[in-house]
């Protein structure tokens, strides 16, 4: 009785001096399938992390026409957004109040994980009324020969506005703390009957601020108590653009 094959019956045959069988040799010319998978596994885990995924794929091989089409199409709903926000004040309103919001969210995910940052302090205003502050206002715009001023010359409107906003800025900074659009908005509407967009009390904080920066009609004579005032160019202050920025909080 013979015994059986493996690796059992080929050590007994050894043993005893026997040539290995022709079964035996081709097992080792060629392992089992197994093996060689075991073996090669690590370079095929690194080729299977630079495959394509099957999105990829169908992105590459759309139809040019096809991507074509879609780029026109894009382009043709860009363009219409374009003239839709210029024709539709409240349109674009929406569309800057959601790049507004997705902007808000972006700082806020940026933050996590650091200090939170120091409450910004407000400028000093002097103690005037409301018709005191539009009156120094229009005493600076008649001296100032820039094209700015004498635009802004020409609104009385525009300085009541910049006046209503400065009475409400300084309620508002009494502690120290500069105020917040929406606290800002919030005064003007009550205290004025005033219905201010976020971006237009965005400028209207921004003018304040520049007009009373030194040099500006509503500069404080005396120094701030925690240093000299920032100097601003309050000449470039008019009534489309913005006041010369401060960093936003």
């Amino acid at each position: 009785m013979g015994f059986p094959g493996g690796e059992f019956g080929r050590g007994v045959r050894a043993g005893r001096g026997e040539m290995p069988r022709e079964q035996d040799r081709a097992d080792r010319r060629f392992p089992a399938m197994d093996d060689i998978d075991h073996k090669d596994g690590g370079a095929d885990g690194a080729d299977q992390a630079h495959r394509l995924t099957a999105d990829e794929l169908a992105f590459l091989l759309r139809d040019p026409m096809l991507r074509a089409r879609e780029a026109e199409r894009a382009a043709r709903s860009n363009r219409s957004r374009t003239e839709r926000r210029a024709a539709d004040p409240a349109y674009a309103e929406r569309l800057r109040a959601g790049d507004r919001e997705r902007q808000r969210r972006r700082r806020l995910r940026d933050s996590i994980g650091r200090p939170e940052p120091l409450e910004p302090a407000a400028i000093d205003l002097p103690d005037l009324t409301e018709a005191q502050a539009a009156a120094r206002l229009t005493d600076h715009l008649e001296r100032n020969p820039s094209a700015q001023a004498a635009q802004l010359r020409g609104r009385p409107d525009r300085i009541r506005l910049y006046a209503e906003a400065f009475v409400a800025y300084r309620i508002l900074s009494a502690g120290g703390v500069r105020p917040t659009r929406g606290a800002l908005a919030a005064l003007l509407k009550s205290r004025f009957g005033r219905i201010v967009t976020p971006s237009q009390v965005q400028k209207l904080r921004d003018h304040v601020e520049g007009f009373g920066a030194s040099g500006g009609p509503w500069a404080v004579a005396a120094s701030h108590p925690s240093g000299p005032v920032r100097t601003r160019n309050a000449e470039k202050a008019d009534t489309d653009n913005h006041a010369p920025r401060r960093s936003r909080p």
